[in-house]
């Protein structure tokens, strides 16, 4: 079925680029975290270890609520289990760098990893709350924007 508007083709454009973009971001978060030799990738006066792993995880919130966002799929109940879903993912990242020596896991890396995963839903949070107090309420029944 076609898109009733543009904007709704630029919604659903927007959600498919946001969610290709989160994959590729996965990807290369995965090798990253887990490349036995990290520093030959990072600038010699790198910022913290743990202000990368918050970073990093802040900006993969970021894209995964946005792409849930553009969707028109953005909900208190979806954002937290988005964000369970992106804490147990970075558990997981945490406890498999053990297995391409010389990596450790790192339980302060991971609690680095939730807070950036906080921080970066809560900046999408704030960017849909803004978007809905500004679209009028007929321009809200047309794109579907808060179904639940």
């Amino acid at each position: 079925m076609a898109p009733s508007s543009p904007l709704a083709a630029a919604r659903i454009l927007a959600a498919r680029v946001l969610g290709g973009a989160t994959a590729a971001y996965v990807v290369v978060l995965v090798f990253a975290t887990h490349y036995p030799k990290p520093e030959r990738f990072l600038p010699s006066a790198a910022t913290s270890d743990k202000m990368l792993h918050f970073l990093a995880y802040g900006l993969l919130a970021a894209l995964a609520g946005g792409a849930v966002a553009a969707a028109g799929r953005w909900t208190l109940r979806r954002a937290a289990l988005l964000a369970v879903g992106l804490f147990v993912f970075a558990a997981l990242d945490e406890v498999t760098q053990p297995f391409f020596p010389p990596r450790m896991a790192e339980p302060l890396d991971w609690v680095a990893d939730c807070v950036g995963i906080v921080i970066g839903l809560l900046g999408i949070a704030l960017v849909v709350m803004v978007a809905r107090w500004l679209r009028p309420a007929a321009g809200q029944r047309q794109l579907g924007v808060g179904a639940r």
